[in-house]
């Protein structure tokens, strides 16, 4: 009990021993941590506010892209790529719209997966685990199928499924098939030009793309808003080449057929106007479909006409001869000792098919002696030799509109042998490519001047403004206009009488070449393979068209007399009669069509002409037949007539005009163009009289697939018009001369 008291006097001391140290130090400063709290809330509100500065101002543009991008997206609009024409102004290469197919894997669970593969694995003749294995990705995209027939795009249109992506893309549409296939080329899956036409003239060819800002709602949908900035795609500038795809079609045609007829390797041809250096048709076989690029190797479709190099035998004996006539070495009535068809020179060997004593120069071309050209070329010397080869072009690349055109191989006179004068005299040592020889011949054709070759004729805008347009270029004269003159006689007695008889012709003077070279196959001259070849022009005096086959390989003959001149003759017959039945005025076979107001089209009475008596007879133009132009080329035809245009409508032909084409108008007057969409024409038009390209033209816009027999004007048809239109059927269309078909068309 002492104890307890005792402890609580101790306690209540050292209590009142603490209250008294409390205050003898003073009241406790509570304010002065107040203010620090204040300090430290005003220093965060400083920085807040400066955070917010430069949130807003600093960053704020930066900060606002950020936040659009979770309401807006940019949607690309791509550009229409360029047409190709050829130089009638026939469409060769345009645009058809497909499907293709995508997914983003990260949308869809493992069923729907499994559900995707085994669909399309069912469409496409796949396996289901080849698309599985493109769906279990951790990419947001990934392609399933591009660019699907519309078979196939039909099954799938009702497939639909929440991260399955269903996009619509261009396609090139090749409608001649494979014809000209290696010159127009192809484009790649992106639709970017990968060979020929196509890649060379590729960024014009593509325009430029626009876009568009959308805007997303609530639920993600995507909306168009004025208020967003717009720009319009550009469309591809359009191409036309100097192709005529008639002879195009000729040359390709015979060249195969010629081919497969002496068991060749493959074959090429190129014809061309001797007169500007334009290019009618560059040929290949084996041939290449652009429209199936992913069934061939790239190396199919390379253009072996200017990629393709070869020893050319006696055809490249133009140089030989010329250089011998301009430099006044040998006259066409010079004797020349032939060896009796077997010389030795500096231990080698040369053979002549034909053994002749003393013969006349002009006999050594007909009978294309390379014995007597050894002896030639050696007269001539290396150095003139040189020039000559060079000035007529060879070891340098032509320049054409092409790409992957190499320069072939002259060496210089430094570079050769004892042995290189006198065989290349006759066309070995020297490497070239059959455009240079055609390029060579057209020299000797038009006079004696090297023209530079050319494929493309013009390019314009979406809008048909012109922005290139090319014109024959001289490049220098090899020969004077008497040598040149001198030659073709000489080449003429070659078809005449001499080595290429196979090409003569029955209602035209041909003049040509024959070249055989053996190749060299493991470095050694085979006795087996062979190149032939064959050169010519036509008609003599006044050459219009100059051509060069090469065949490589061929194992039924293998001289180019044998091989070679058969193809060009057939070639040339066919060619030789459309330009017999081509007429200038081509407004006379075009297509006549009036619509009924239904937007289908009837034959009408083809002689109406309405004259009205009342007008001053000296100040009337017959109205043009603009049916089945476009409307901006007949706008422009009408007013080279004088006349003025007015449309109705909407299409892609005039099917009729008022007043009538034959009419006579005064100058002045205003012509109604009635428009309509080839595509929903429903009763087969009357092509009766009308010309093949522009029943072309309509049959290709509208879908319907068909089949041209013979050339000229059309004159049957099958369905027969005013029939319905059956798309699944293919039209026959007759023309005049079944002996040639020159259409190009299937």
């Amino acid at each position: 009990m002492q104890e307890t008291q005792q402890n609580k006097s101790e306690g209540s001391s050292a209590k009142g021993g603490r209250l008294a140290l409390a205050r003898s130090r003073g009241p406790v400063n509570y304010g002065g941590r107040i203010n620090f709290i204040r300090v430290i809330f005003v220093l965060v509100f400083l920085a807040i506010v400066a955070k917010l500065g430069i949130v807003q101002g600093v960053n704020g543009i930066y900060y606002q892209k950020i936040a659009q991008k979770q309401y807006e997206s940019q949607v690309l609009l791509h550009a229409n790529r360029g047409m190709i024409y050829d130089r009638n102004g026939s469409l060769i290469v345009s645009n058809n719209y497909g499907y293709s197919y995508a997914a983003d894997p990260e949308l869809l669970d493992p069923s729907d997966k499994a559900k995707i593969a085994q669909r399309f694995a069912a469409v496409f003749g796949q396996s289901s685990s080849y698309f599985l294995n493109k769906l279990n990705t951790k990419a947001r995209f990934v392609w399933l199928a591009r660019n699907v027939d519309p078979d196939q795009s039909s099954v799938l249109q009702n497939f639909k499924m929440y991260g399955l992506i269903q996009l619509q893309e261009q396609q090139r549409l090749y409608p001649y098939g494979a014809v000209a296939g290696q010159i127009l080329g192809f484009t790649n899956v992106d639709g970017k030009g990968a060979s020929g036409v196509e890649l060379e003239f590729d960024s014009l060819l593509a325009g430029k793309d626009g876009f568009e800002i959308m805007q997303r709602d609530g639920i993600g949908r995507k909306m168009p808003s004025i208020d967003y900035p717009h720009v319009n795609p550009i469309s591809g500038c359009n191409v036309q080449l100097t192709l005529d795809m008639n002879i195009q079609q000729i040359v390709e045609q015979e060249l195969a057929a010629g081919v497969e007829r002496v068991k060749a390797a493959a074959g090429t041809a190129v014809f061309m106007n001797p007169n500007t250096g334009e290019v009618l048709a560059i040929a290949n076989y084996p041939s290449f479909n652009p429209s199936d690029y992913e069934k061939y190797t790239f190396s199919d479709s390379r253009d072996r006409a200017i990629t393709d190099v070869f020893e050319p035998g006696s055809t490249f004996k133009v140089v030989t001869a010329s250089a011998a006539l301009e430099e006044g070495i040998e006259k066409p009535s010079d004797m020349i000792f032939a060896e009796n068809g077997s010389y030795t020179l500096y231990g080698r060997l040369i053979e002549d098919f034909e053994r002749e004593g003393w013969i006349t120069f002009r006999r050594a071309v007909e009978l294309s002696s390379n014995i007597a050209f050894s002896k030639i070329g050696r007269k001539i010397g290396s150095d003139k030799f040189y020039r000559y080869a060079r000035d007529f072009g060879f070891g340098v690349p032509t320049g054409i509109e092409l790409p992957g055109e190499i320069p072939g191989e002259l060496k210089k006179p430094y570079e050769w042998s004892k042995v290189s004068l006198p065989f290349m005299s006759f066309g070995y040592e020297v490497m070239v490519t059959t455009l240079q020889m055609a390029q060579a011949y057209a020299a000797i054709a038009n006079g004696g001047t090297l023209m530079k070759p050319y494929i493309v004729n013009k390019i314009t805008d979406a809008n048909g403004n012109i922005i290139f347009q090319n014109e024959p270029m001289k490049i220098r004269r090899v020969v004077t206009p008497d040598v040149a003159q001198t030659l073709s006689g000489l080449f003429v007695d070659v078809v005449e009488r001499g080595t290429g008889v196979a090409a003569k012709m029955n209602d035209v003077l041909v003049a040509g070449k024959t070249g055989t070279a053996q190749k060299l196959v493991d470095g050694k001259y085979s006795k087996k393979f062979y190149h032939a070849s064959f050169a010519g022009f036509f008609p003599v005096p006044n050459p219009e068209i100059v051509g060069y086959i090469m065949i490589d390989s061929p194992m039924n003959g293998y001289t180019g007399g044998a091989v070679a001149a058969p193809i060009f003759k057939r070639i040339a017959t066919r060619i030789y009669g459309i330009m017999q039945r081509r007429t200038t005025n081509v407004l006379n076979t075009d297509v006549r069509l009036v619509s009924n107001g239904n937007g289908e089209v009837t034959p009408p009475s083809r002689n109406s002409v309405e004259v009205n008596s009342n007008v001053d007879q000296s100040n009337l133009v017959k109205v043009p037949d603009v049916s089945f132009l476009d409307c901006a080329t007949a706008t422009a035809i009408l007013k080279n007539f004088g006349l003025t245009a007015s449309s109705a409508g909407k299409g892609d032909f005039i099917v009729s005009e008022k007043p009538t084409a034959g009419a006579m108008v005064p100058k002045g007057s205003e012509v109604q163009l009635n428009l309509v969409d080839a595509r929903h024409i429903t009763k087969m038009p009357d092509f009766r009289g009308a010309s093949v390209r522009k029943a072309a033209s309509f049959l290709l816009s509208a879908g319907i697939p068909f089949h041209v027999v013979g050339s000229g004007k059309i004159v049957g048809q099958s369905p027969n018009a005013g029939q319905p239109i059956n798309k699944k059927i293919t039209v026959i269309i007759n023309c005049d001369n079944k002996g040639f078909n020159v259409s190009g068309l299937y």
